[in-house]
């Protein structure tokens, strides 16, 4: 099903459909919440909702829309060097239970050790949170477009670099399209308990994250 799509900025209005958007097309198809045995993830609740709409008021979130309907989202914001160190003091505050916990672990220990800030000599960055597209509409180069947008965006807004962190292989090869950069992958195999059983099992062909970072 080919379609028109217009890419814009989000908008605060835009709040409770792309939420519910990610509850159809992002949470329930994430690689990682798809480990054997994985707990339900809420995919609305005060702190993301506060969180997501902290990304659309700074003006750096966009929309795909077929029409009045959404069809894809990025959500992303401006990102420096102390909030990728106070992430990793939150996670640390108690040891990881549930397999939510792990991956906010996992996750913020790469991005820790990307080291990206230091790696491009810059002190911020736009940080793409969230990438995610209606099922339907797939595999016509959305994802690409609206990541596409998001770097002359941020050229347009001064900042010196975009990262993202992916956790799918699909995402990955979207990234690697545009001509980003590999900063460090870390496989979901090396990630494992207290009695050596991998905690991260997402389905193949995704075996591990991938640190992604572009110049602007």
């Amino acid at each position: 099903m080919k379609i028109m799509v217009i890419v814009r900025l989000m908008k605060e209005i835009d709040i409770e459909e792309a939420t519910r958007f990610l509850r159809d097309h992002f949470y329930g198809q994430e690689p990682l919440m798809q480990t054997p045995g994985a707990e339900p993830v809420a995919y609305d609740d005060p702190k993301r909702r506060e969180y997501r709409l902290s990304l659309i008021r700074q003006g750096t979130s966009l929309a795909a829309l077929d029409g009045e309907r959404i069809v894809g989202v990025a959500f992303a914001g401006i990102l420096r060097p102390n909030d990728l160190e106070q992430n990793w003091l939150d996670v640390n505050e108690q040891k990881p239970q549930q397999l939510i916990e792990h991956v906010h672990y996992f996750l913020s220990d790469v991005e820790r050790r990307a080291r990206i800030f230091e790696q491009y000599n810059v002190a911020d960055s736009l940080y793409l949170s969230i990438l995610a597209v209606d099922a339907a509409v797939r595999r016509q180069g959305l994802g690409r477009r609206l990541v596409s947008a998001l770097m002359e965006l941020g050229r347009a807004k001064g900042l010196p670099l975009l990262f993202t962190t992916c956790t799918s292989l699909y995402s990955t090869r979207v990234m690697a399209a545009l001509s980003m950069d590999c900063v460090l992958s870390a496989p979901y195999a090396d990630y494992k308990d207290d009695q050596g059983i991998a905690v991260i099992q997402p389905p193949a062909p995704h075996t591990a994250v991938t640190v992604m970072a572009i110049k602007l």
